[in-house]
């Protein structure tokens, strides 16, 4: 049976996560990820059905997590709606991104569905499902995240 406490470990794990991300922390986030940690990125921007990105190991994430904040200094999810699954191994996000490259004065908002899953208190795989060709319309290159891909 799941306890309340399961849920609530879960919500909380998946919440130091994202204020992670939107801190651009990724000290932070190595403390809470698994040693086999994943994220996807599913939704590509060529509109094939193979993900956009899989970053396939904890060294993968963080190279991720540390491309963002290189390339944007401002990241926050607003509206924020939270779902824990019944058994308590995913946490769901659905949030609007409000991201900010002062440098390149760009602004990117997106609609985001983040599901986190987690594992004895460490996220052990992380979907960021946003509309592809919202971050195409910025017209930047996306060197960042094909170097951590290929970090990998």
């Amino acid at each position: 049976m799941i306890t309340n406490s399961s849920h609530q470990k879960s919500l909380e794990t998946a919440q130091a996560f994202i204020t992670a991300f939107e801190n651009r922390d990724p000290a932070t986030v190595a403390t809470l990820l698994a040693q086999d940690a994943t994220f996807v990125i599913p939704l590509s921007i060529a509109g094939t059905p193979e993900p956009w990105y899989v970053f396939d190991s904890p060294a993968a994430v963080l190279a991720y997590i540390e491309s963002v904040a290189a390339k944007f200094d401002h990241v926050a999810f607003l509206d924020k709606v939270w779902t824990v699954s019944e058994d308590a191994r995913s946490v769901f996000l659905q949030a609007n991104g409000d991201i900010l490259s002062s440098t390149e004065k760009l602004v990117y908002n997106n609609v985001y569905i983040f599901r986190i899953d987690v594992a004895d208190g460490q996220i052990v795989k992380v979907w960021e499902y946003a509309n592809p060709v919202a971050y195409a319309n910025l017209g930047i290159a996306d060197s960042e995240a094909e170097a951590a891909a290929q970090a990998r």
